[in-house]
């Protein structure tokens, strides 16, 4: 009778093991950027609010249907980004304005120390005019005083110049940060202007199993799944090509460089194929026509010993399928 007993708990527990639930990848990613953001010290008492809404597109993600995967994988990448440009705006703000009062500090007290270097000053003066009026035998005596309170007020004229000159130096450092803000907005500009020409200058070319197009590595962010916002809005040229052919079926491939894990680069390339798809499927392309799948760093156009080369490798290839 035990011995029947323990083997109908062994069967429990093998069946409970072989339906555990194998964890996705992408949900663990988010989760752990979702955490390091709020364990930072520099960022994790900002975006607050975005946070929830992306903790609440991840619990959506993680109970989704198939159907409704590719949304909220779109949906929790999107939120998660948000959320570290957010906490990180606020952060900068914070700083600018720390900065600001400490300057505002320095400009106070520096103006307050040239005042009483000015009274000194005067006060010396004054003290002087009224040693002419006064006796002989007390002019050693009080020359030595006036000698240790003009020395006390070079000190403190000193000490408001050393300000005066930390302001000034916090003025143009600031000045500096201001610079480069303003250069590295000028950057980011350009950037998106040059992907937004390549994406309107997309062209059709003939592959191995039909008419394809390609968007290169420009389309996404470094490392990320999900379509640049600014990506997203100019795919005119891509849905025109997949609209051209309204019966054929739709191939889409996502492709890696050759660095980091094999598995984790074709999850990459499976998670790009897929958010080319959802974009698709949002500007009115039949969802049955779509077939997305992730190859990783295999089929390589160009070699992975350069930065250039792994570059044209990071791609997703649409392919309106021959019939």
């Amino acid at each position: 009778m035990k011995k029947l007993a323990l083997l109908l708990a062994i069967m429990v527990f093998t069946a409970n093991a072989s339906t555990a639930k194998t964890p996705d990848p992408l949900v663990l990613q988010w989760q752990t950027k979702l955490q390091r953001l709020a364990q930072s010290p520099m960022l994790g008492s900002y975006a607050l609010g975005m946070r929830v809404r992306a903790e609440d597109a991840l619990e959506h993600l993680r109970n989704a249907s198939k159907p409704r995967r590719a949304y909220w994988q779109y949906m929790t990448g999107k939120r998660v980004a948000l959320a570290y440009a957010e906490a990180r705006l606020a952060a900068a703000r914070n700083q600018f304005f720390k900065l600001q009062q400490e300057r505002n500090v320095i400009l106070l007290q520096a103006t307050r120390k040239h005042a009483n270097a000015v009274r000194l000053e005067l006060a010396r003066e004054r003290l002087q005019n009224a040693v002419a009026s006064e006796q002989t035998h007390r002019l050693q005596a009080q020359s030595q005083n006036y000698a240790q309170q003009a020395q006390q007020a070079q000190q403190l004229a000193q000490q408001a110049q050393q300000a005066a000159q930390q302001a000034g130096q916090l003025a143009a450092a600031q000045k500096h940060a201001a610079k480069l803000a303003r250069r590295e907005a000028r950057l980011a500009i350009a950037a998106v202007r040059a992907m937004r020409a390549q994406l309107d200058h997309l062209a059709a070319s003939q592959g191995a199993q039909g008419m394809q197009m390609t968007l290169g590595d420009y389309a996404f962010a470094s490392g990320q799944a999900s379509l640049r916002p600014q990506a997203q809005s100019h795919l005119g040229k891509l849905i025109q090509f997949v609209k051209s052919a309204p019966n054929q079926p739709i191939l889409i491939i996502g492709y890696t460089d050759s660095r980091g894990q094999p598995s984790s680069n074709r999850i990459l390339a499976q998670a790009r194929a897929r958010a080319v798809a959802q974009a698709l499927i949002n500007a009115g392309i039949r969802a049955n026509r779509i077939h997305a799948t992730g190859r990783g760093e295999a089929d390589p156009v160009a070699s992975n010993l350069t930065a250039a080369g792994r570059a044209k490798n990071r791609r997703v290839v649409v392919i309106l399928k021959n019939g």
